[in-house]
């Protein structure tokens, strides 16, 4: 059995636009106070086979030298790649950010690149993700009224996704197993 979740591009251009602004930090600690701001989106599409591309004005706090020095973007173009992960408790939707474009302002040519290239390292270094299979999996109590069926147990097996120029479409399978109340007089009566 599963479960298919279409999420069209109008879906996750409101989601964005709920969620931004939004500063994204990069370090646990305070002596590098190093993190990217997305602001509001101008631009929201879906990029077949890839994810969803968001242009929006942003600035990133960065370290060069030993120093933090703040950079404003008037354009940054992300993308943000969801993705299945099969994990040992089970699989989970990580959404992966990588800058694909940049309008730096006021910063040599020479350090774009470096820069891009080091935003994007403490980027996939972030663990942004949805374990649905913690959320899925279920254990529900059933009403007395179905004896001698105690429990509806609820597991989710795997999940897939595809993207398109229209939607991403996220598939959860789920196994369903009713548990029996033990010594119940129709337990027998069902095994024979």
């Amino acid at each position: 059995m599963w479960i298919e979740a279409i999420i069209t591009k109008d879906d996750f251009a409101n989601a964005i636009r709920s969620i931004t602004p939004v500063r994204i930090h990069f370090d646990d600690n305070d002596k590098t106070n190093r993190w990217l701001f997305l602001g509001q989106p101008t631009n929201v599409e879906l990029v077949a086979e890839k994810g969803i591309r968001i242009s929006c004005p942003a600035e990133i706090m960065w370290s060069m030298v030993g120093v933090n020095v703040p950079i404003k973007l008037h354009t940054l173009q992300v993308l943000l790649r969801p993705e299945i992960v099969a994990k040992p408790t089970g699989h989970v939707l990580a959404f992966n950010l990588e800058l694909e474009e940049a309008d730096f302002k006021g910063i040599p040519a020479l350090l774009d690149a470096g820069i891009m290239k080091g935003v994007n390292a403490a980027l996939a270094a972030q663990d942004l993700a949805w374990d649905f299979t913690k959320t899925l999996t279920n254990s529900v109590k059933m009403p007395k009224q179905l004896d001698p069926i105690e429990t509806l147990e609820i597991k989710v097996n795997w999940g897939k996704r595809r993207v398109d120029d229209e939607a991403v479409v996220l598939v959860v399978s789920f196994q369903l197993d009713f548990i029996r109340r033990a010594g119940s007089d129709l337990n027998a009566a069902h095994a024979a």
